[in-house]
């Protein structure tokens, strides 16, 4: 028993590692890759003297359930936070399809996307602070309020809120703003009950442009603070690389 349990914990660090090479489909994603994770710790523990064709199967049955439940609750989590925010989730999980355009537009100032390891809320800075500013506007208090519902209900995750800017200005100027952006937002979630040890904050400046930076419009695209949810147990990456 004391053998599985460990099994199942490694399980969980490893195949949150791996979702990044997931399939169109989360639940699906977690399972293949659990699967393959999970028999390769098979088949490298338990005794020499044992059937190794039995630990793999084993191993891979446990990866298999593990990785599927991470699929599920990040499946789960961007619906409610699609429901909650009255947008429909973008699907990114296929990493063979690059998108073709960013997830937020003029017309559409919040989306909630999908990907392989993460689920992640995107929010254009119009509908959160006036020009330069790190002040919350009122309505953006309302935003934050609703996805805070969706993160106190799911509080198995890590929350990376990660502000960003566009070109203009000065390098050093737009991460201090940026950062201080992020901060307001996790300030607020925290204000609306979600717990702070589960939020990490990155002030990204004009890194990661999800637009050209040469147009207004692609400018005020790249000016936005993504609110990143992961499962517990895997290695975060840089949002600002």
């Amino acid at each position: 028993m004391k053998r599985i349990l460990s099994l199942l914990t490694i399980s969980l660090v490893f195949t949150g590692c791996a979702t990044q090479q997931g399939s169109t489909n989360k639940t699906v994603t977690g399972a293949a890759i659990g699967s393959v994770v999970g028999g390769a710790l098979g088949a490298a523990t338990g005794p020499k003297h044992s059937n190794k064709g039995k630990r793999v199967l084993l191993g891979a049955a446990i990866g298999a359930a593990i990785g599927g439940a991470i699929g599920y609750i990040l499946d789960q989590q961007a619906n409610s936070l699609g429901k909650n925010l009255g947008v429909e989730p973008v699907d990114n999980t296929n990493p063979e399809v690059n998108p073709s355009e960013p997830p937020i537009s003029k017309s559409k100032p919040v989306a909630v996307v999908k990907e392989p390891n993460k689920v992640k809320v995107v929010l254009k800075d119009s509908v959160l602070f006036d020009f330069n500013s790190y002040k919350l506007k009122p309505e953006a208090k309302d935003i934050i309020r609703r996805i805070a519902r969706t993160l106190k209900e799911n509080p198995n995750t890590v929350i990376v809120v990660a502000g960003y800017t566009d070109s203009t200005g000065s390098f050093d100027y737009n991460i201090s703003l940026s950062e201080k952006r992020a901060e307001a937002v996790r300030n607020e979630l925290i204000l609306n009950g979600v717990n702070p040890t589960r939020i990490v904050v990155f002030g990204c400046g004009p890194k990661k442009p999800i637009a050209p930076n040469n147009t207004p419009e692609g400018k005020s695209l790249n000016r936005r603070v993504e609110i990143m949810v992961y499962p517990e147990g895997i290695t975060i990456p840089d949002p600002c690389r």
